[in-house]
C-alpha cells in the first residue's frame, strides 16, 4: 500500500514558485527545492514531478494567482467609483514595489533566462501576457468608451506599449536599479488622458 501524502500541492508549488522567483531556474538545485519544500526528494518526483515541471507548475500557478488578483483589485477599483485610468495604472504598476516578493516578476524572469530555447516556457510567459493584456485593453477600451483615455490609437495597442514599459521596469529592478515608478505613472497618465 503506497504511504499517504501528507502535503497539499499549492503549498509546495507555491514555496518553490517563491524559490524560482527569487533565484532563477538554473541557479536553484533540487537540493534547495527539497529543502525549500520540507518534502522528500523522491515523494516530489512522484507527486509533481521533476524539477522542469516543478517550473512549469510554478509558472502556472503565478498566472492564476496573478491574474486572480488582478481581476480582483480591478473589481474592487471599479466599484469604488475609480476611473478606468486609475484601474490601467493599477495594472501598471501592481507588485512593482512590494517588499513581500522578489524583485521584477516571474515571467519577466522567465523570458531573460530561457528567450525562446523552450517552448513550454515560451508558451507559458506567452498565455500569461496575453491574458494580461487583456486586461490592460479592457480597462483602456472603457476609459475610451468614457472618453477619459485619448483614441487616436486602438485600446489593444496602448495596452501593449503600457504592458512593454511594465516588464522594462521589471527588469530594471531585477537588476537591482530602483526607477522612480511614480515618475513613470505620472507620464503615462499624461499621454493617456484624454
Amino acid at each position: 500500500m503506497p504511504a499517504k501524502k501528507t502535503f497539499s500541492d499549492e503549498q509546495v508549488i507555491n514555496q518553490i514558485m517563491l524559490l524560482f522567483w527569487q533565484n532563477g531556474y538554473y541557479h536553484t538545485s533540487m537540493d534547495e527545492i527539497v529543502a525549500t519544500s520540507g518534502v522528500k526528494k523522491q515523494s516530489l518526483y512522484n507527486a509533481l514531478g521533476d524539477k522542469h515541471t516543478l517550473y512549469l507548475k510554478s509558472l502556472h500557478h503565478y498566472h492564476q494567482q496573478t491574474l486572480a488578483a488582478c481581476a480582483q483589485a480591478m473589481q474592487q477599483l471599479e466599484q469604488a467609483g475609480e476611473s478606468p485610468l486609475a484601474v490601467l495604472m493599477m495594472l501598471y504598476r501592481r507588485d512593482l514595489t512590494d517588499s513581500h516578493h522578489p524583485a521584477g516578476d516571474l515571467m519577466a524572469n522567465a523570458i531573460a533566462e530561457f528567450g525562446t530555447s523552450d517552448s513550454e516556457v515560451k508558451q507559458a510567459t506567452d498565455h500569461f501576457y496575453e491574458d494580461y493584456l487583456t486586461l490592460m485593453g479592457a480597462a483602456i477600451l472603457k476609459g475610451q468608451a468614457n472618453q477619459l483615455i485619448i483614441t487616436t490609437t486602438t485600446s489593444m495597442a496602448l495596452a501593449q506599449s503600457v504592458l512593454e514599459a511594465r516588464i522594462g521596469l521589471q527588469t530594471r529592478l531585477r537588476q537591482g536599479i530602483q526607477p522612480n515608478i511614480d515618475q513613470r505613472e505620472q507620464a503615462w497618465r499624461k499621454f493617456l488622458q484624454a
